[in-house]
């Protein structure tokens, strides 16, 4: 074993169990002056000795190791590295189920994520998006909220009543210039704005959504009482 891959090991092993590592960002961070080939082929046999684990395309872990072998990375690792210190959010099944909008679960996660390079990575069973906006106390219940409105028709048995008590919820806590700082930064569809100052005119909430709509556009939006008579029935 050469001295490089003697130092690839070592620092690697230094490295927490069951910890996502993504290969280029650790080899900028710590094997600058490392040859790139000595460093990917090192990962590579470590992959094979079972050290390391491949788990997708330029991410690997160690694995934790029990009396009864090695302990797999588990779902909420990976979700935790992509959305621990405010660096992601869930959406998604996860999202709508986790605000009582559905009982219907799925295995797939969708995670919208600063913390990655690219546009769109599968970890296992974690799909993550690339998200430029930042994310704070503020714009993560806009995000939420403009994610479910968006998907509102697609959810399946979605609670009407449980909706309009969500966004009675979320009503409560809106920052219209959080919310004008999402839309400026990340895309949605025009019926989906629509449909968010529905909820909030209908609610009482002042905003300034309409500057992202047109006055001589009609926008194909549920009407409120389709909401909050469920919610009173």
């Amino acid at each position: 074993m050469n001295s490089y891959a003697k130092y690839i090991e070592s620092v690697i092993e230094q490295e927490p169990e069951n910890k996502l590592l993504e290969a280029s960002a650790l080899y900028e961070r710590s094997f600058g002056t490392v040859p790139e080939m000595s460093y990917y082929k090192t990962l590579e046999r470590m992959s094979k000795q079972g050290t390391l684990v491949h788990l997708t395309k330029g991410i690997y872990y160690r694995p934790k190791k029990s009396r009864f072998g090695s302990v797999p990375i588990s779902e909420n690792d990976i979700i935790s590295h992509y959305t621990s210190d405010g660096r992601g959010v869930v959406i998604g099944y996860r999202l709508y189920n986790r605000k009582g909008l559905t009982t219907q679960v799925s295995k797939r996660v969708e995670v919208l994520s600063s913390a990655l390079s690219e546009q769109k990575k599968n970890v296992s069973n974690v799909c993550v998006t690339n998200c430029s906006v930042d994310l704070t106390a503020d714009t993560i219940p806009v995000i939420e909220a403009l994610e479910i409105l968006q998907n509102y028709r697609s959810i399946e048995d979605v609670n009407k009543g449980a909706l309009a008590a969500y966004m009675a919820g979320f009503a409560k806590i809106y920052s219209d210039h959080a919310a004008v700082y999402v839309l400026k930064n990340r895309k949605y569809k025009k019926s989906t704005i629509a449909f968010l100052e529905s909820f909030l005119n209908h609610l009482g909430i002042e905003n300034t959504l309409n500057q992202f709509l047109s006055v001589l556009s009609s926008y194909a939006i549920p009407e409120m009482e389709e909401f909050y008579e469920t919610a009173r029935a």
